[in-house]
């Protein structure tokens, strides 16, 4: 059994190094890829890539490069260049703990699951920005009224990294993906899981450490809300 994690990444060169080893430290003794797609950083990012690809091994660690085009084609780059039976998204931040990979991962096999996603909500994490908290809470319940009716798939936490799911899925769906957004990612993979009949969807809480502006969030509450909420409505009864 392989896992291929994909870590878009653009002008992180002050996680990247941290947060790889300590992916590549978790994962000790399975069988994984972790695919480093650079979206035409201006900083050492790129560099700082090919250093960790060096250091350890392109059988662990393959770099990936791109036209500077946004997050959500820097994964789906990444997703369609994956080969394992399972694929996750892992930020190149030190949001999310690695750990949480390997209980998602256990979770899908073992229940013979298509899906499952990370639930920040499903544990006691700190709160830096609550319009972010609230517009993720909002969001994630229209998103959530729609596929659950549809497909009952009830994600909690529809903005999450960490979405899990088989890697023929996974690939197939991306190759459909449309979005040029930083964040459309999130809901359109969402509407298209859904979409899938009899899909098989889970959930299991993680832990989320959630950094300020100042230390690299790229996250504007309004802005990206408002593109969220439009393109939940588009992907889900606009889109194929």
């Amino acid at each position: 059994m392989k896992i291929s994690l994909i870590m878009p990444a653009y002008n992180e060169q002050h996680t990247i190094r941290e947060i790889v080893k300590k992916v590549c430290d978790t994962l000790q003794g399975i069988d994984y890829e972790l695919l480093l797609v650079d979206d035409k950083s201006t900083d050492e990012t790129l560099l700082i890539m090919y250093e960790l690809q060096k250091q350890y091994g392109e059988q662990r660690i393959r770099v990936i490069t791109k036209e500077h085009s946004g997050k959500s084609q820097t994964v789906k780059t990444g997703l369609l260049a994956s080969k394992g039976e399972y694929v996750v998204i892992q930020d190149a931040d030190m949001e999310y703990d690695p750990a949480d990979v390997l209980v998602m991962l256990e979770k899908i096999d073992k229940e013979n699951l298509d899906v499952v996603y990370g639930n920040r909500f499903g544990r006691n994490n700190e709160v830096v920005y609550y319009q972010n908290w609230l517009g993720n809470t909002l969001l994630s319940l229209f998103s959530a009224i729609i596929t659950g009716v549809r497909a009952n798939m009830w994600p909690r936490d529809m903005e999450v990294c960490y979405k899990m799911a088989k890697g023929e899925l996974y690939r197939k769906l991306a190759a459909t993906i449309e979005s040029t957004t930083n964040f459309g990612f999130e809901p359109e993979i969402t509407a298209k899981f859904s979409k899938v009949k009899g899909v098989k969807f889970a959930q299991v809480p993680i832990s989320y450490y959630p950094r300020t502006v100042s230390e690299g969030k790229k996250m504007n509450a309004f802005k990206h809300g408002v593109e969220a909420f439009r393109e939940i409505i588009y992907y889900n009864f606009f889109a194929k």
